[in-house]
């Protein structure tokens, strides 16, 4: 026989499990909701870009745009061109500037070295060789110009090439020294 319970309806194990399965249900649609939903947006998205894309695509095929492209692609070119030279010749300028061989102070150095007796006639500077004409009343002074030149740091050998008898009355002696400076003058 069936017990009758009439608190049964109270004790709502029952309504218990509705309630959770309710709560799982709700939770599970508003899961996939929240999925189908960001799935829809970003497909929206998508198509929105893809239209963009096109649109720009269509643009940057327009022949105008073509003719643009190419002029700065030259120009570019050119400009790099440029960039290149630039770097070269600013190169070159800061190797002539190392190489400025006549300073001041280097032809007060050689003329500090010129004995009483030693006239020049000629002083001619080209790269790094200095050639030197001139007189003397006898060949010591010449000698000695050649020694106290050897002497100064920025010269890298000196050289008398010839001492002539210019002229025997007088008793002059015409001569001429080259002068190799050193590279890193």
């Amino acid at each position: 026989m069936n017990d009758l319970n009439f608190f049964e309806p109270y004790l709502g194990k029952k309504k218990e499990n509705r309630n959770v399965n309710l709560y799982i249900y709700g939770a599970l649609f508003m899961v996939s909701s929240i999925i189908i939903l960001s799935f829809a947006f970003n497909m929206f998205k998508l198509r929105r870009l893809d239209k963009n894309i096109q649109e720009y695509n269509n643009k940057l095929n327009e022949k105008s745009i073509q003719v643009k492209l190419k002029e700065a692609e030259e120009t570019n070119k050119k400009i790099g061109l440029l960039d290149k030279y630039n770097v070269s010749l600013n190169n070159i300028y800061s190797k002539v500037r190392k190489r400025s061989n006549v300073s001041y102070d280097l032809l007060n150095k050689i003329s500090s070295t010129v004995p009483s007796e030693v006239v020049f006639k000629s002083l001619s500077i080209e790269s790094n060789t200095i050639l030197i004409d001139g007189t003397s009343s006898n060949r010591e002074s010449v000698a000695e110009l050649k020694r106290n030149l050897s002497e100064l740091y920025e010269m890298e050998y000196v050289y008398v090439n010839s001492i002539n008898n210019k002229d025997a009355v007088l008793g002059e002696y015409s001569f001429n020294i080259k002068c190799v400076l050193k590279e890193d003058y």
